[in-house]
């Protein structure tokens, strides 16, 4: 993935989006459950160095997408807390975190940074998430910051489809290059029609750093994709080949719920979905973008390939 290259390039050049705050993507049009954020109070940052970057660039605060099951004791809330280009961590500071529950922003409990500006709380009993999609944001009181992500929690029994993202659902494997400069990059054509026909929730699998949250959860729904929740990477560059496979692998193994189908376009998906036990039948693979690095793998019978996601709709009801 070339671009893997180019994007740590474009953030250290300057040229990455500046001065869009998560908050602006998480507009009262966007979002009819709750308020766009939670009426929460602000106090003081804890550290001086906090107040600093905080007056010095935008915040690029990120949540993790909870994925669990309704069986599940426990749910780790999770994210990361960082301001300016360079992404500087928020460390030691507070952040209080909230559920969208009955069309009120309720609050879950607060937590500490830790020296990475991440931050994780468990919530148990009483305080878990519901069955499905429950909106989430995290607040930081020092400086009213935050950042909206998601809650997916699985009903016994239900499975999920896992997509890639870039050259899988995305016009080109390197057109996220151009998102990152703030110009819009197209789809696939028929990919959000066959993903929302499908009836089962999207897990949206990526290699792109973090960093890239917001954008990519903003295109996403621009581009009418259906709402599910995302995995990255943590770190800026993940080279491809066996680094991908064993992020993807990894991510795939965590997930804790059914995969019941998996789509991609390189031979790295096709590696981390049988991986993951899904058979070829279940592994669909977007030709032709990379069909000479995936001949051998299709002639062997390992994934199946698509070139219109038409051809997708009734696979992926099953």
């Amino acid at each position: 993935m070339r671009w893997l290259v180019l994007f740590p390039l474009a953030i250290f050049l300057g040229y990455a989006v500046e001065g869009v705050s998560p908050q602006a993507y998480a507009s009262e049009s966007n979002y009819t459950d709750c308020p766009a954020s939670p009426a929460a109070a602000r106090t003081k940052f804890r550290h001086k160095r906090s107040r600093i970057f905080a007056k010095v660039g935008s915040a690029r605060h990120r949540g993790v997408d909870l994925i669990a099951t309704e069986g599940d004791e426990n749910q780790t809330l999770g994210g990361k807390l960082a301001y300016t280009k360079a992404d500087k961590d928020l460390e030691d500071e507070q952040v209080e975190l909230f559920a969208c529950i009955g069309h009120r922003w309720q609050p879950l409990g607060s937590t500490l940074s830790d020296d990475d500006g991440r931050f994780s709380l468990t919530i148990t009993g009483a305080a878990r998430l519901p069955v499905g999609m429950t909106d989430l944001y995290a607040h930081v009181p020092g400086d009213g910051s935050g950042t909206r992500f998601l809650g997916y929690v699985a009903a016994k029994d239900e499975s999920v489809i896992v997509s890639d993202i870039d050259g899988t659902i995305t016009a080109s494997e390197n057109a996220v290059f151009r998102a990152v400069l703030g110009m819009d990059i197209g789809h696939q054509p028929g990919a959000p029609e066959a993903f929302a026909q499908s009836g089962k929730t999207v897990v949206y699998v990526t290699a792109r750093g973090d960093q890239l949250t917001h954008i990519t959860r903003e295109w996403l729904a621009a581009h009418g994709f259906p709402k599910g929740p995302m995995r990255f990477a943590k770190s800026m560059v993940t080279l491809p080949g066996e680094s991908t496979v064993a992020l993807k692998s990894s991510t795939l193994d965590s997930l804790g719920v059914q995969i019941a189908a998996g789509v991609g376009n390189r031979a790295s998906d096709i590696t981390a979905y049988q991986n993951a036990g899904l058979t070829p039948d279940r592994i669909f693979i977007n030709v032709p973008e990379f069909s000479n690095e995936i001949r051998d793998q299709l002639a062997a019978g390992n994934a199946t390939a698509f070139d219109h996601y038409a051809e997708l709709r009734k696979a992926l009801r099953r």
